[in-house]
């Protein structure tokens, strides 16, 4: 891990407090029931049943819900509504906090494989990634939007090793490196991401000594 990266990941000793659930959106009284293979009390279920409905007002009072009561998934899936303003508000930097809340236990190189079956992480990184990348929330930063893409790829995210390949090509916030580059390019590719003229990424003189 580069040093810069190392760096980062002691500077995150963070506690971050979780959000208060939103009120009742008034349209839930009249809303499509939740069908019986669903919890009525998972509100992460319910959440993304009412998300899936295109309901994003009664999605994001059930996300809400699951973040106040500490839901990882919970926390991301409220986060990407905040950030978007799905059915809430738009708030990127509450988004960005509660994004960096669920990447926290994760910042360092040994808690990888620890954490590596939580689907919810490498997600949750992909996304801080693309929020220092893009500037939603927190000032824009390379190294520290690279530093959480290569977590996220670390982790097997096909986005986020596209992400880090792309920064290896620009020399965004990492050294360039077509090497680094073609081989974060082939574990995306090797996971189904659909890359447009990419063949060169297969040449031997890529190949990892």
């Amino acid at each position: 891990m580069p040093k810069e990266f190392t760096d980062l990941a002691v500077a995150t000793a963070n506690h971050y407090a979780l959000p208060s659930p939103l009120n009742p959106p008034a349209k839930i009284k009249t809303a499509k029931p939740v069908p019986e293979y669903i919890d009525p009390t998972d509100p992460l279920a319910v959440g993304i049943y009412y998300h899936e409905l295109n309901e994003f007002e009664i999605s994001a009072y059930y996300f809400s819900v699951a973040a106040a009561r500490g839901h990882p998934t919970g926390l991301f899936l409220y986060a990407i509504s905040l950030r978007h303003g799905w059915g809430v508000e738009k708030n990127e930097k509450e988004a960005f906090r509660l994004l960096s809340s669920v990447t926290e236990s994760v910042v360092g190189e040994e808690d990888f494989k620890r954490m590596g079956n939580a689907s919810h992480i490498p997600l949750a990184l992909y996304e801080v990634g693309m929020s220092f990348q893009q500037g939603w929330g927190v000032p824009k930063d390379k190294v520290k939007a690279a530093y959480y893409f290569q977590q996220a790829a670390q982790l097997g995210d096909p986005d986020a090793q596209v992400a880090l390949a792309e920064c290896f090509m620009r020399g965004d916030g990492v050294k360039p490196s077509k090497q680094h580059a073609a081989t974060w390019f082939r574990k995306a590719e090797k996971q189904g991401a659909r890359l447009v003229q990419m063949q060169w990424i297969w040449k031997e003189k890529y190949d990892e000594k």
